[in-house]
């Protein structure tokens, strides 16, 4: 299975187990609020229960005065007793005196039963010395029949948004894993350039040794063909040691005086200079200009531009090199660069020239990396056939 088909696979698990996540959030929270509602309901509903009986005692223990004052056509009273005794049913010596329930049958050989949407509740008093039956029916909007259909419901519901949350995070996914498609393919074209870099020194080496040792002759300039290619892997096996291991974690900060480290970087390439007859010319405004950052790292970004200037300077050329306003100026490769290639230069994979050994692009990816850790801001400007002029700036 390759890297995208992984990637793919473990973006629809993401994407299943958000759903179920979301699922389940749904179904516990709904579940603790139904239970919660039915706590609630059933503490609301015996508190009305003990209401409606009070008042239902009452009407029994003023029975005769009541009834006298409804038939003098007092009316106020009369529908006092009528709210009084709504939904109950009294039954007194085993002689049903009140029904006003919707079943003659119901509660009789336990105290409390729920319906859909009624609660009915049954107790035995005492009034005047005499003994009544009382059924009294309240409504429940929150019953447990019906909370519990009401929940059923609602996960049949949920379910069939469940699609709905799948794509949504199947979507969030992958704009989320989107850099690490990326990184998957430029680490998959990094390895692939790379192993062209390196094969070719090998195949250099290993021709070069084979000849020899055929021929039985040229051992010397073998070994020297040998020992440049050898250098030449080398460098490569750096460049991608350093952009491997270049992460935040891993460096400490000093103060380092930069026109200093500057010129001493440029006293090192002094042998290749006099090589090519390269002259540099220096203008360093600022006199005394230091920053607290990682030695290694600064001299990685000023001696890989620099090195690339003289690589591809011609002979006989001049390389100006300024500091001015807490930014460094390097100035004039021969080798230009195309403008449609200038948005290219910092990528590892990017090279100008296959058919030319232009290896030291592959550094550029580190000195960007490098410049983007300090914030440091690098830019290449290129004239054709006049001049390539890279700027960094410090601030």
């Amino acid at each position: 299975m390759d890297n995208y088909a992984i990637l793919e696979k473990h973006r629809k698990k993401l994407s299943v187990y958000f759903a179920l996540f979301i699922l389940l959030s749904l179904w516990i929270t709904q579940g603790i609020f139904l239970i919660v509602s039915y706590t609630w309901s059933n503490l609301f509903l015996q508190e009305r229960f003990r209401q409606k009986l009070t008042w239902v005692e009452n009407v029994l223990k003023n029975k005769a005065e009541y009834s006298e004052k409804i038939a003098n056509n007092d009316t106020t009273l009369e529908k006092l007793v009528e709210k009084s005794l709504e939904n109950v049913s009294i039954t007194q010596a085993w002689n049903l005196i009140l029904w006003d329930l919707d079943d003659i049958n119901l509660l009789k050989n336990i105290n409390r039963i729920e319906s859909w949407d009624y609660t009915y509740f049954k107790t035995n008093t005492t009034i005047n010395d005499e003994n009544y039956q009382i059924i009294i029916k309240i409504f429940n909007p929150a019953n447990f029949n019906r909370l519990l259909t009401d929940y059923l419901n609602f996960i049949w519901t949920t379910l069939i948004f469940s699609v709905l949350f799948y794509y949504l995070w199947y979507f969030f996914v992958g704009r989320n894993l989107r850099p690490i498609r990326e990184t998957i393919a430029s680490l998959e074209s990094f390895s692939a350039n790379i192993n062209h870099e390196m094969k070719t020194p090998l195949a250099e080496i290993i021709s070069t040794l084979s000849l020899a040792q055929a021929t039985k002759d040229n051992y010397e300039q073998a070994i020297n063909q040998s020992l440049q290619s050898s250098q030449r892997l080398d460098k490569i096996l750096d460049s991608m040691l350093g952009i491997i291991n270049l992460v935040k974690s891993s460096y400490s900060r000093e103060k380092v005086d930069l026109i200093s480290q500057i010129k001493n970087i440029i006293s090192e390439k002094q042998n290749l200079l006099l090589e090519k007859n390269i002259t540099i010319n220096t203008d360093f405004k600022n006199k005394n200009f230091s920053q607290k950052i990682n030695k290694q790292y600064f001299d990685i970004v000023v001696w890989n531009v620099l090195s690339n200037a003289i690589k591809y300077s011609n002979e006989n050329w001049v390389i100006n090199i300024t500091f001015e306003n807490w930014e460094l100026e390097i100035e004039d490769f021969w080798v230009w660069i195309d403008e449609k290639n200038l948005k290219n230069i910092f990528s590892r994979f990017f090279r100008e020239d296959y058919n030319k050994e232009k290896w030291l692009w592959i550094w550029l990816s580190l000195v960007k990396k490098i410049a983007d850790l300090y914030s440091w801001k690098i830019s290449i400007e290129s004239q054709k056939w006049i001049w390539t002029k890279v700027k960094i700036s410090f601030l």
